[in-house]
C-alpha cells in the first residue's frame, strides 16, 4: 500500500530524469512510493528500491512514425497513465504530479481525485508554457485550463522563488498554497577540466525563450571581432515555434565555420563526451522563472555558463555557479561583449572558479532533504 504516487508521462530528457530521481529519493528516504511513468532511457536510469512499486506506462512514438500510430501510441499511454493513477486511489492517498498528460486529460483526474479526498501535490515548471499550444484565438482556453490545475491542487510546488512569484502574479494563486523546493543534481561521473577549446555550448530544448538565435548572432559578432570561438547547438526545436529554427539556421549559415550543429535528441551516453569538449554553456535565457536543469548540469560539470539572471538561473549563480554575466538587455552585441569578456579572462582561474562552484551547488541541492521536503509535504495534515 504506497504512501504516495509519483505521474510522470516523460521518459527520456532532463525532465524525466528529475522525476526518476525524485522517485528513487523518496523511496530511499523511507517512503513508500508508486512511481507511474513509462520506462525510463537509458533502462539503468530506472528507479529501483524496495519500497517502490514500478507502474510502468507505454512510451510515446518518436522519431519517423505515421502520424496515426503515434496518435493511438499517445491515447493508449494516457488511457493506461489515468486508469492507473485513479486505481491507486483505492490505497493511496497522496499523488505528485511533474510533466503530466495533457491538460484535456489530466483535469478530470486531478477532479476525481480531489472530490474522493485525496492530496494533490502539482509540481510547475513553469507558471505558463514556454510555446502555447492553441491558436491565438483560443488562448484564453488553454489559459484557464493551467488555471484551473493549480486550483484544483491541494499544494503547489515550483523549483523556483521566480515561479512561485509568477503564480502568484499572473493567476493570483495564494502564496501560502505554494511551497519552493528545487530539482537535485544530475549526476554525469567525474567532472573534466576545461579543455581551452574556445567551443561554446547550448543545450537542451532548441526555443525561442533561450535566445538561440541571439546567441548565434553573437557569437558571429565575437568571431568577426577576433575571437576564436565556436558554438556547439546540442538539441531538438521546439515544435509550438515553427519557423524560429529556420531562422536560427539562416544566422548560422552567414559563418558556418563558427557552429557546430548536432540537431536532435542528444543520448545521455553521449552527454560526457560533449560536455569534456566545451569551455562553457550559453544561458542567455529570457522570460524564464524555473529552475534550470541545464544550469544545474553546468555547474556539476565543473563547467562556466555565459547568462543572464533570468529566474532559476540567479539563484544558481547566488548558489555558486561560476559564469560571466551578459550585462542589461539579451542583444546579439551584448552576448558577444560577454563572450569576448569570458575569453578574456585567465582559463585557470576559470576552472578553479568552476571546480568550486560545482562543489557548492552539490553541497546545496541535495536529493535526501529535497524528499524529505516532499515527505513532509504529503503528510502535513
Amino acid at each position: 500500500m504506497p504512501e504516495i504516487c509519483l505521474m510522470t508521462k516523460a521518459w527520456r530528457s532532463g525532465a524525466a530524469w528529475v522525476a526518476q530521481m525524485l522517485a528513487q529519493a523518496i523511496a530511499e528516504q523511507g517512503a513508500t512510493i508508486a512511481f507511474v511513468a513509462p520506462l525510463a532511457d537509458p533502462a539503468e536510469r530506472d528507479p529501483r528500491h524496495p519500497n517502490l512499486s514500478r507502474i510502468a506506462q507505454p512510451r510515446e512514438l518518436v522519431g519517423d512514425h505515421p502520424k496515426i500510430k503515434r496518435i493511438v501510441a499517445s491515447l493508449s499511454r494516457i488511457g493506461l497513465s489515468v486508469f492507473s493513477v485513479l486505481k491507486l486511489r483505492f490505497t493511496t492517498r497522496n499523488f505528485i504530479f511533474t510533466i503530466p498528460e495533457p491538460l484535456l486529460f489530466t483535469l478530470p483526474m486531478l477532479a476525481i481525485l480531489r472530490l474522493t479526498g485525496a492530496k494533490v501535490i502539482f509540481i510547475v515548471h513553469d507558471a505558463q508554457p514556454h510555446a502555447w499550444a492553441l491558436p491565438k484565438a483560443l488562448r484564453g482556453i488553454e489559459r484557464g485550463a493551467h488555471a484551473l490545475s493549480y486550483r484544483l491542487s491541494t499544494m503547489l510546488v515550483t523549483l523556483t522563488p521566480a515561479a512561485r512569484d509568477a503564480l502568484i502574479e499572473d493567476f493570483g494563486i495564494r502564496d501560502s498554497k505554494i511551497h519552493v523546493i528545487p530539482h537535485g543534481p544530475f549526476t554525469l561521473g567525474k567532472a573534466t577540466p576545461l579543455p581551452g577549446s574556445g567551443r561554446l555550448l547550448i543545450f537542451g530544448s532548441l526555443r525561442r525563450n533561450k535566445s538561440v538565435l541571439e546567441v548565434i548572432q553573437g557569437v558571429t559578432l565575437a568571431r568577426r571581432a577576433g575571437s576564436d570561438v565556436t558554438l556547439v547547438l546540442a538539441g531538438e526545436p521546439l515544435k509550438q515555434e515553427p519557423g524560429y529554427w529556420d531562422e536560427c539556421l539562416a544566422a548560422i549559415a552567414e559563418d558556418p565555420a563558427g557552429f557546430d550543429v548536432r540537431e536532435g535528441f542528444l543520448p545521455d551516453e553521449a552527454l560526457p563526451d560533449l560536455i569534456a569538449t566545451v569551455d562553457c554553456f550559453m544561458l542567455a535565457y529570457q522570460n524564464f522563472n524555473s529552475q534550470s536543469g541545464v544550469g544545474v548540469l553546468a555547474a556539476l560539470a565543473a563547467r562556466p555558463v555565459i547568462g543572464t539572471r533570468s529566474g532559476g538561473i540567479d539563484e544558481l549563480f547566488e548558489r555558486g555557479l561560476a559564469g560571466q554575466l551578459i550585462q542589461d538587455a539579451v542583444t546579439p552585441e551584448s552576448i558577444a561583449a560577454a563572450i569576448i569578456e569570458f575569453r578574456g579572462e585567465d582559463l585557470s582561474a576559470w576552472r578553479q572558479k568552476a571546480e568550486d562552484g560545482a562543489i557548492k551547488i552539490a553541497d546545496t541541492l541535495r536529493w535526501d532533504t529535497i524528499a524529505d521536503d516532499y515527505i513532509a509535504l504529503c503528510r502535513k495534515s
